[in-house]
């Protein structure tokens, strides 16, 4: 079964300028070369495959993961398609550092 980390991470130096490019979709732009809107985050999203055996030991790896970056919280999904795609899968913990892992 393949297991996914979803989190959320704070953006460096207040925050990451991102060009909004409909019309080049899939493409990278620099920001400095675009015409195009851009638009302020503060967080990035990211989907981190854990490999794991059980479940038990995909939430050790999670919090080993989250551990090592500079998220608080994250949700681990088991999803047998393998997908990149955020929220694929079914829901299978969530983290919060402090509070430990919750099923909701």
């Amino acid at each position: 079964m393949a297991y996914f980390l979803e989190y959320l991470v704070p953006a460096e130096s207040g925050g990451a300028e991102l060009p909004v490019d409909d019309a080049n979709d899939g493409f990278t732009v620099p920001v400095s070369e675009t015409a195009e809107r851009v638009v302020h985050v503060d967080t990035l999203p990211a989907r981190s495959r854990i490999v794991a055996d059980s479940l038990e030991a995909a939430r050790t790896e999670a919090e080993q993961l989250l551990q090592h970056s500079k998220a608080d919280t994250g949700e681990l999904f088991e999803d047998s398609g393998d997908s990149l795609e955020s929220g694929a899968g079914r829901r299978v913990g969530r983290f919060r550092e402090g509070s430990g892992w919750s099923e909701d």
